[in-house]
Formats: structure tokens, sequence, C-alpha cells
């Protein structure tokens, strides 16, 4: 998207959201929504999900908290949670996680295009769970995902 491109839609965007109206999209389907928006409200959700489970945990400092909170929810420990629990998805879920490895975008230093494009894939799936409103479904998948961060933990972090 050109500057101009940007510029125009971002304008448009501001008054959408201030209005409370869509932009002139066709119906919108969470199923087929742009991978990396629901990758984008997927991140979100899984940063405060996993924060909410760390506070839990009685863990007294903030730093430490913060710490714990940023290396759950990197893209090397993501990646590690969704191949072991990949295997879980239905039949949509792996679509939208499929559409979203596929995605092309910037890879940060901290990780590989692979760990990248997983982690990707499971924030998608996450985004996709919270746009849809399969509440039941997005617990399901977020006791799974915490289930393999403790995975992680335990291999990444023994005493």
């Amino acid at each position: 998207m050109r500057f101009k491109q940007f510029q125009h839609v971002k304008e448009r965007a501001y008054t959408a959201f201030a209005t409370g109206t869509s932009l002139d999209v066709p119906g919108y389907d969470a199923a087929h929504a742009d991978s990396l928006n629901l990758a984008l409200v997927g991140d979100a959700h899984y940063a405060l999900t996993m924060r909410k489970r760390l506070v839990a945990t009685g863990i007294p400092s903030v730093r430490v908290l913060h710490t714990l909170a940023a290396e759950f929810v990197s893209a090397k420990a993501q990646s590690f949670v969704y191949r072991v629990i990949k295997e879980r998805f239905n039949e949509v879920e792996a679509e939208v996680c499929q559409r979203a490895r596929n995605t092309g975008s910037g890879v940060p230093k901290s990780a590989s295009v692979a760990e990248y494009r997983d982690s990707t894939a499971l924030e998608a799936l996450v985004g996709y769970l919270v746009l849809a409103g399969q509440k039941e479904r997005l617990c399901e998948i977020m006791d799974l995902i915490y289930e393999g961060t403790k995975t992680y933990c335990e291999l990444h972090h023994k005493e």
C-alpha cells in the first residue's frame, strides 16, 4: 500500500471508528478475514490471558511477571506450543492457521522464519475464535495453550 493510499484508508478508518460504522467492505466472516488482522487480535488476547494466568500464580515481582510474560508470548514459545497442539484443531481452525502461516510479513531477529510463521498461525487462530464469538472453543484452545506453555517452561527452565 502506497503512502497516499495508507493516509486515505487511515482517515476513513478514523471516521468509521468515531461514528461507530463499518468501512464499505463485504460481509465480515472471521474465518476468511485477513490473517494478520486475526493475528493482531489474537496477540492481544493471548498476551492478556497469559498475564492473567501469571498474576494468578502469586508471583510478587512485576519484573519477574513481565519477563515470564514476554517469554511466553514470544515467537519461539508460541511456535513450540503451536507444534504441540496443532493436531487438536478442527478443519476450519487448521485452514485459518494454514492461511496465516502462508502470509508474508517481516520476521523478527529473535526467531526463525518457521517459528514466526507458527506463532502467527497460533495468534490468528486465537483472533479468529475471539472475532467469531466462539467463547467455549476459545477457552478450550487457551487451556491447551496454557498446558503447552507449561511444557515449554518445563523443558527450557529446569532447576
